[in-house]
């Protein structure tokens, strides 16, 4: 009788130990598949960011159930980065919300830093400045005590991230400080360990890139040199995409007087870009800059070519950074909203346990949370009536434009009368340059200020191309313009001005 009951004990514990032996294998097998995913996820992360995402996704969907928070946590790091990348940045924000909810985020340093890296990285693309340099700034409390080369390379980042700041504001001195210590911050890591890095710390080049970049906007090409050369052999060892690395080789030459070698080095940048059929970003920048090269060189039709380009990819970047702010608003006022939702969450369990000792409170508080719902109602509906106002406004834009482009080529005789209208402070404003401006020069300013080629205004007015080439020479002539300062640019730029 007892053998057999030692015997059925010593069957079932057989069996418990089996059972949670073999739970342990499998989770070990799960997690095993997922930081597979998670580094094929960051290999793929600068070739190939789709990839990317799709490794990231899959990863997070077999961590999603779990209790595993920090796989969690990085699964939602490498989707935001990836969408980032993409520049879906209306979806990326949630993810580095989500990231950042994470338990184990706040035990894990270099994880939270990379996801407040990611918060900086949305800030400077939507021209947040302010918003960046606190979040960097975060990022080295959090960074510059470790010593792990993790650590190390992400605080260079955020150091060269600020730096990048201050030459935005033209505080040089500062730029370079934060520039230099950078760099420094970044050679601490040994080259054997560097190797080895995942691919989201290896920015060496970048580093480099941001120290050549302020010396470039200093107009001091001899200094910048040595760190371009650096940033392009690093950036070729890291394999990244070399688009911004042969584009500041062209900044360079542009600075040297060899505009020949900038054209090159810029139409090579265009070229490395366009081999990345998943990236969304436009060319406006690198677009002007090439047309200006060849007006440098007097190759007009390659010079208003590119202008064009460089107009129409504007356009869409102004459109994609509205609907880009707008993202980053609804995502902080969605989060304050389910913050404010949990505190009240917490605060009706609170009342609840107190019972009917805290009566009078729980009135006291129902009275309150309907003062605010009524407040939160009213402000939804300011934001909503806004909102219709803007698209309304906006319609009306387009419209006018619409109209405006209609009656120039029709070259009707109300153009200028209805432009006026549109635009009704830019007759003052160009007076105010000049008060002996000739009707014909103000409608040739307004029709260049629509973005209208010389082709294009000598055809709509039934003119000579020469007859406007002279026109505009005049015209710069008169503005006391330098072959440099683009026209199309400048006038905008003036016009502009008076409606800030």
């Amino acid at each position: 009788m007892l053998n057999t009951i030692i015997k059925s004990h010593w069957t079932i514990l057989v069996l418990l130990l089996s059972t949670s032996t073999f739970s342990c294998i499998r989770s070990d097998g799960d997690n095993s598949k997922i930081d597979d995913l998670l580094t094929k996820a960051d290999g793929a992360i600068d070739d190939d960011p789709l990839t990317s995402l799709e490794y990231a996704k899959q990863a997070n969907i077999m961590v999603e159930d779990s209790k595993d928070s920090e796989r969690k946590a990085e699964a939602y790091f490498y989707i935001a980065r990836s969408l980032n990348i993409l520049e879906e940045y209306e979806k990326s924000y949630p993810y580095i919300d989500k990231g950042l909810a994470e338990s184990s985020v706040n035990k894990n340093k270099t994880l939270k830093s990379n996801l407040l890296q990611l918060k900086s990285h949305h800030y400077s693309r939507l021209h947040l400045y302010k918003q960046q340099a606190k979040q960097d700034q975060e990022i080295l409390d959090l960074t510059l005590p470790g010593q792990s080369p993790e650590s190390m390379m992400i605080a260079a980042l955020s150091l060269a991230s600020l730096g990048n700041s201050y030459t935005l504001i033209g505080d040089y001195k500062s730029a370079h400080r934060y520039g230099s210590m950078a760099i420094e911050q970044a050679q601490k890591v040994p080259d054997s360990s560097y190797r080895h890095l995942k691919k989201i710390y290896k920015t060496k080049a970048y580093l480099n890139y941001y120290k050549a970049m302020m010396y470039i906007e200093q107009f001091n090409p001899t200094s910048a040199l040595p760190f371009i050369k650096i940033a392009f052999a690093q950036a070729q060892i890291d394999n990244k995409p070399l688009t911004l690395f042969l584009e500041i080789y062209g900044d360079y030459y542009t600075q040297t007087g060899d505009i020949k070698k900038a054209i090159a080095f810029y139409l090579d940048a265009v070229a490395d870009k366009r081999k990345r059929t998943w990236d969304r970003s436009t060319s406006s920048d690198l677009y002007l800059k090439i047309s200006k090269s060849y007006s440098r060189v007097r190759q007009i039709e390659e010079e208003e070519k590119y202008l064009k380009l460089s107009s129409a990819a504007r356009l869409i970047d102004e459109n994609k950074n509205r609907v880009r702010v707008q993202a980053v608003l609804d995502n902080i006022e969605k989060s304050e909203n389910e913050a404010t939702a949990r505190e009240n969450r917490s605060k009706l369990i609170f009342i609840v346990s107190l019972s009917v000792i805290l009566l009078i409170l729980a009135w006291k508080y129902h009275q309150f949370k309907r003062k605010k719902t009524k407040l939160i109602s009213a402000k939804e509906n300011e934001i909503e009536e806004k909102k219709q106002m803007i698209e309304t406004l906006e319609l009306k834009v387009n419209e006018s434009f619409s109209e405006l482009i209609q009656l120039a080529k029709k070259n009707s005789p109300v153009f200028w009368a209805r432009f006026q209208e549109v635009h009704p402070r830019f007759l003052k404003q160009m007076l105010s340059i000049d008060t002996n401006f000739k009707s014909t020069e103000l409608i040739l300013c307004a029709y260049i200020y629509l973005g209208f080629s010389t082709k294009e205004i000598a055809d709509y007015t039934f003119k000579a191309t020469k007859t406007i080439e002279n026109n505009r020479y005049n015209l710069r002539k008169k503005l006391g313009l330098s072959p440099e300062e683009d026209l199309i640019i400048w006038i905008r730029g003036r016009v502009d001005e008076s409606d800030n």
